[in-house]
C-alpha cells in the first residue's frame, strides 16, 4: 500500500485562500484501494469541521509543531522526516517547500508576489526575499511535478526561475464548492453595517492588494454617491497605515461611508457577501483570486482589476478598471451605481463559475500524485 504525506502545516485557523486550497483539494479526494493518506496539521489550526470530514473519509491526522514559514520550519520538518521513514510520496500544497524533503513530491506554487512587492516583507526584506526564492527554487528542482494555479503564475515561475522547468509545470485552477457550506443559511442584513447599500472589499491591507488607491478613489468620488451607499472592508487590516486611516476618517466626517470590520469567519463573511451590491477587487497581483469566484457564487457584480491572473480567471464576466489609475477606479464605481441593471453581467458570471470546481482540481492533483507514488 502506498502511503502519501500531505503537508497541511500552512493551514491557518483564520481561513485564507491558501487554507481553502489545501483543505478543499484534499477533502475532495476519493480514497482508492492501495493508498492511504496522512495529513499533517498544526495544533488548533485546522477548523474542527474539516477535521471531522477528513476523519470520516479515512485520512490519518497527525498534529505536529512545524512552523508554516521560515528557516525554523525547515529544521522542524527535517527532524520530523528523520523520525518518519514510511512515506512513499508527498503533496506540498503551498509555496513553502521543505528543503529537507527527499520524497518524490507534487508541489503547488500559488504566486510569486514576494518578487514583485518585496517591501511588504518588512524588516529583513532582502533576506526574506532571497529565502522565499531559494525555497521555491528547491521545490522546482526536487519535486517530480509542479502545479501552478493559473497560467499567470506559471509565466511568473518561468520568468524568475527560467524555462528549464516548463515541462513539469501543470496549470490547474482552483474551485469554489466550499461556499456551499453556508449557502442555505438565512441571516438578516448585517447588524453592524450602517448603510443600506454597500460595495464589499475582501482582502488584507498588504501593498499588492492596492487598498491605498481604492481609498483614494473613494475619497475622489464619495460626494457623488447616493446617501444610502457605502463600502465595507473585510480582512486583516494590521498593515492599514495611519495615513490611510486618516483618509478614511476624512471620508467619514459627515456620515460613515467606509466601514472596516477586520477579519471575519466564513459563516459571517458569507452573510456580508449575500447582502452586498457588488464586490470590488483592486489587487495589483494575484496568483488566482478566490474572491472572483465568491462574487460569482453569490451573484453580485464584480468590479475588478485588469492585472495579473484576474482577467484570466474572470474572463468577460467582470467590470474592469486600471488599478494603478485612481480616477479610473472612481469612474468605475460611480458608473456602476448609476447603471442599476446588471442582469447580463450576472448571467455571464454564473456561466463562468461553471468552469471551476474543487472536484476537478482535486481529481487532476490526485492523478498526478498517484503517478508519482507508482513510480517509486
Amino acid at each position: 500500500m502506498k502511503h502519501i504525506l500531505i503537508d497541511g502545516t500552512t493551514i491557518s485557523s483564520r481561513m485564507d485562500g491558501l487554507s481553502q486550497y489545501i483543505l478543499n483539494v484534499t477533502l475532495n479526494w476519493e480514497l482508492t484501494p492501495g493508498y492511504r493518506y496522512t495529513l499533517l496539521v498544526r495544533p488548533n489550526e485546522c477548523p474542527p469541521l474539516y477535521l471531522r470530514f477528513f476523519k470520516e473519509k479515512g485520512f490519518q491526522i497527525e498534529e505536529v509543531n512545524i512552523a508554516p514559514i521560515g528557516p525554523i520550519r525547515d529544521l522542524q520538518f527535517a527532524r520530523y522526516l528523520l523520525k518518519r521513514k514510511h512515506f512513499d510520496a508527498a503533496f506540498i500544497p503551498s509555496n513553502q517547500y521543505p528543503i529537507a524533503m527527499r520524497l518524490p513530491a507534487l508541489y503547488t506554487i500559488h504566486d510569486l508576489i514576494y518578487e514583485q512587492f518585496p517591501e511588504q516583507l518588512g524588516r529583513g526584506k532582502f533576506f526574506k526575499r532571497w529565502y522565499l526564492r531559494f525555497v521555491t527554487h528547491v521545490g522546482l528542482f526536487k519535486a517530480k511535478e509542479v502545479v501552478a494555479v493559473s497560467q499567470y503564475t506559471c509565466n511568473e515561475i518561468l520568468r524568475y526561475h527560467g524555462r528549464n522547468y516548463e515541462e513539469n509545470i501543470h496549470v490547474i485552477h482552483e474551485g469554489w464548492e466550499h461556499l456551499l457550506f453556508f449557502a442555505g443559511e438565512a441571516y438578516g442584513y448585517p447588524k453592524d453595517v450602517a448603510m443600506k447599500n454597500y460595495i464589499l472589499y475582501v482582502g488584507s491591507s498588504r501593498e499588492h492588494k492596492n487598498l491605498g488607491r481604492l481609498i483614494k478613489a473613494i475619497k475622489n468620488c464619495y460626494q457623488e454617491l447616493p446617501e444610502d451607499w457605502g463600502f465595507v472592508f473585510i480582512g486583516n487590516n494590521k498593515m492599514l497605515t495611519s495615513k490611510y486611516q486618516k483618509e478614511i476618517n476624512e471620508i467619514n466626517k459627515e456620515r460613515e461611508i467606509v466601514q472596516i470590520t477586520g477579519w471575519q469567519e466564513d459563516r459571517s463573511l458569507a452573510n456580508y457577501y449575500r447582502h452586498a451590491r457588488a464586490l470590488i477587487f483592486p489587487s495589483l497581483s494575484e496568483g488566482f483570486g478566490i474572491p472572483v469566484l465568491e462574487a460569482y457564487f453569490y451573484r453580485i457584480p464584480l468590479l475588478l482589476s485588469n492585472q495579473a491572473s484576474l482577467p484570466e480567471i474572470a474572463g468577460n464576466a467582470a467590470i474592469y478598471f486600471n488599478p494603478y489609475d485612481v480616477k479610473d477606479i472612481s469612474r468605475t464605481i460611480v458608473n456602476f451605481i448609476q447603471q442599476p441593471n446588471h442582469d447580463a453581467l450576472i448571467e455571464r458570471q454564473t456561466q463562468r463559475l461553471s468552469r471551476y470546481s474543487w472536484k476537478n482540481t482535486s481529481k487532476q492533483l490526485k492523478l498526478l500524485l498517484q503517478q508519482i507514488a507508482k513510480s517509486v
